[in-house]
């Protein structure tokens, strides 16, 4: 799955992520740090059995399947 992601505009360890072409502007999410977005990159490849600290691939793609989204936390920069 070929997602974008978004970095919250008042926390700068939040991120979004959504499939690639979505209009995040039509997502509700609770957290009000995700109200406004920046897009951080596009179209970042995300395959279905990657495991690492902070990063699990099936929990991303389960997430943006479901709810459409997928909300990071992280303490270092996407680039």
């Amino acid at each position: 799955m070929k997602v974008d992601i978004y970095k919250s505009v008042t926390s700068s360890n939040k991120y979004l992520s959504v499939q690639a072409g979505s209009d995040v502007s039509q997502l509700k999410v609770k957290d009000p740090d995700y109200a406004k977005l920046i897009r951080q990159t596009s179209d970042v490849e995300v395959t279905g059995d990657v495991h690492q600290p902070g990063y699990d691939s099936s929990v991303i793609i389960k997430d943006i399947k479901q709810h459409g989204y997928h909300l990071h936390h992280v303490k270092h920069v996407f680039s």
